[in-house]
């Protein structure tokens, strides 16, 4: 069986093709389906046009943005119905996977532990931080109706607190960021990263979507890990896989500055948690 793969696009050529050619030179029968949001810049169709004579790489417009969940979910269903892919990893465009075997890896993973989805070692080669696992367990109804209630806060004084936060940036050395170690043992049914996850046919085979398609941006790997807890859906982090996760290229992209970044960031994780709240219910 092909070993699939989902590659979200939106804006970044030079990335996505960079991501693409990566997972075009692993061992074994690939099949890579490339899904552009809509982007602006006309990209989408370049890519088309770039990866045209490649049999294994298939590039779907949407035509509007459908943020991360379901512009993923696109991707996924299309492999999930025209292809017997016996694994489909949904991964950032920003993503390289340098290690040719990594297709063979994981089949051996799962093997010995069989997941329904599997998450490795996610290394930001700029700052040395390994960004797997998210989190070691879920937030509680609590944290989550704690975090909104701030959000949704600031975003009722976002020009002032705009204002306030430029003026910090600009007077203010910012503070040293603790960088994530490396967790060295393997860890199963905790939150992993959305820059990459591998789904298996125990997941392929009772989801017909990999994602929550309620929200656009934000929280869905808090949603998903939820999602699979009530389903029974067993979850995986294993650091002997690795992949590089260059951050926030298409995001970075898509805003002029910092702040309307962070602007987009809370309202859109405002209506995440929204329905992460409803996911809690179940």
């Amino acid at each position: 069986m092909e070993f699939g793969f989902v590659v979200l696009h939106y804006l970044a050529f030079e990335m996505t093709v960079r991501c693409t050619e990566a997972l075009l030179a692993l061992s074994g029968p690939v099949r890579v389906v490339i899904v552009d949001n809509a982007s602006p810049n006309g990209s989408g169709k370049k890519l088309q046009e770039h990866f045209a004579l490649h049999p294994s790489v298939t590039v779907l417009l949407n035509e509007t943005n459908e943020g991360f969940a379901r512009g993923n979910n696109a991707g996924y269903s299309f492999l999930r119905e025209h292809f017997s892919c016996g694994f489909i990893t949904v991964l950032n465009n920003d993503v390289l996977i340098r290690d040719r075997d990594f297709p063979a890896r994981v089949e051996a993973i799962y093997k010995a532990h069989p997941f329904a989805v599997l998450g490795p070692d996610i290394l930001n080669p700029a700052t040395g931080e390994h960004q797997n696992p998210a989190h070691r367990k879920g937030f509680t109804r609590e944290e989550v109706e704690e975090r909104l209630a701030k959000y949704e806060k600031n975003l009722r004084h976002f020009r002032w607190n705009r204002f306030k936060w430029n003026l910090k940036k600009a007077f203010r050395r910012s503070p040293e960021r603790r960088v994530a170690a490396l967790v060295p043992d393997p860890l199963e049914n905790v939150v992993l990263h959305g820059a990459c996850f591998v789904f298996s046919q125990a997941f392929i085979k009772v989801r017909e979507r990999c994602f929550n398609p309620g929200t656009f941006l934000y929280f869905e790997e808090e949603i998903l890990h939820r999602e699979c807890l009530q389903q029974g859906l067993l979850l995986r982090y294993d650091p002997s896989l690795q992949v590089e996760h260059l951050e926030d290229v298409a995001t970075d992209k898509a805003f002029r500055t910092p702040a309307r970044k962070e602007e987009m960031k809370q309202r859109e994780s405002v209506r995440s948690m929204k329905v992460f709240l409803n996911v809690l219910k179940d």
